[in-house]
């Protein structure tokens, strides 16, 4: 007797688990029954756990432009209602349309479940993988350029003759930035003279960066103007520190000869009298120039490991 009955468990467990349905039917969500495909959303509960009247599902089932079970099909210019099903499977000539491809990938499954647990795998761009993965090796090849140098502490790497942090992955505020880089050990960096800047920027352009940075210089108010960080030294204005940018209007030159007043000038250099920012940046755009920037805006920072103005680390 337990033989037999073992034996009809085991045929009930192999029986449900085979459960099959036909082409015009599809297996409620806990697979004990078959129901048609056209009981689907028809606001009766066929399905001994209502899974074929999901919320969901029966949202993106039903159309208000079409009849019962039909959908808006666009094929060779020609927009029609037709079946679901021939919506999902029209391979030669596919529908196009903004039918929820989930629906169908629930059909070709051939098992109703909640719409929120379809993942359409096949429509995950592959490639942004790929190019994530590139972007990987980017990073590591210029980490040694950025971020690491045996003559460095950690985070940091060797520029002349400091120890400078380019975290060009980085995006932040200006005062994030600063933050960062406390954190770190450092502060934002701060130009001693045109030759400092220079091989700074001439590092940020051999090694192709195309971040945008922020620097150690803010606008401190009408009478102090704008001062470095490290110690509210004033910063030199004009060439060949701040950038020259394009004003659709004329901008004015402080000159006084009669034909350069009748001039329409097109090009300013930053920071204006009405400065677009508080804070100084050296913007890839403008080739690592100093510009004025609103201080909220994301950048990454370029920070200076702290007493690096004078020795590096060793």
């Amino acid at each position: 007797m337990k033989i037999v009955l073992l034996v009809v468990l085991v045929h009930c467990i192999f029986s449900a688990g085979a459960l099959e349905c036909d082409s015009v039917s599809i297996a409620c969500a806990n697979k004990d029954k078959c129901i048609p495909q056209r009981y689907i959303c028809d606001n009766d509960n066929d399905c001994n756990d209502a899974s074929d009247e999901e919320a969901d599902l029966c949202s993106a089932w039903r159309s208000s432009e079409c009849s019962t079970n039909q959908v808006k099909c666009t094929r060779n210019g020609n927009t029609e209602c037709v079946p679901i099903s021939t919506y999902c499977t029209s391979g030669d000539s596919p529908c196009e349309g903004d039918f929820d491809q989930r629906v169908c990938k629930i059909l070709e499954n051939g098992v109703l479940e909640k719409l929120a647990d379809v993942i359409l795998v096949d429509t995950i761009d592959v490639s942004n993988l790929n190019k994530s993965n590139q972007l990987a090796k980017t990073f590591l090849s210029l980490t040694p350029h950025t971020l690491r140098h045996e003559s460095c502490p950690s985070m940091y790497t060797l520029v002349g003759d400091q120890c400078l942090s380019i975290f060009h992955i980085g995006s932040m505020s200006w005062g994030e930035a600063r933050e960062f880089c406390g954190i770190i050990g450092g502060d934002l960096i701060t130009f001693r003279n045109i030759s400092h800047f220079s091989s700074v920027i001439q590092h940020l352009q051999q090694f192709e960066l195309t971040s945008d940075f922020w620097i150690g210089g803010r606008l401190e108010n009408a009478t102090e103007g704008w001062i470095w960080v490290n110690d509210n030294a004033p910063m030199e204005m004009g060439s060949p520190y701040w950038a020259t940018k394009f004003s659709s209007s004329c901008v004015e030159r402080n000159v006084t000869a009669a034909e350069s007043e009748k001039t329409c000038y097109h090009y300013y250099q930053a920071p204006k009298a009405q400065p677009k920012g508080l804070c100084v940046s050296l913007s890839f755009e403008q080739f690592f120039y100093m510009s004025d920037d609103d201080c909220v805006k994301n950048m990454s920072p370029l920070c200076v490991y702290h007493d690096e103005q004078q020795t590096i680390f060793r």
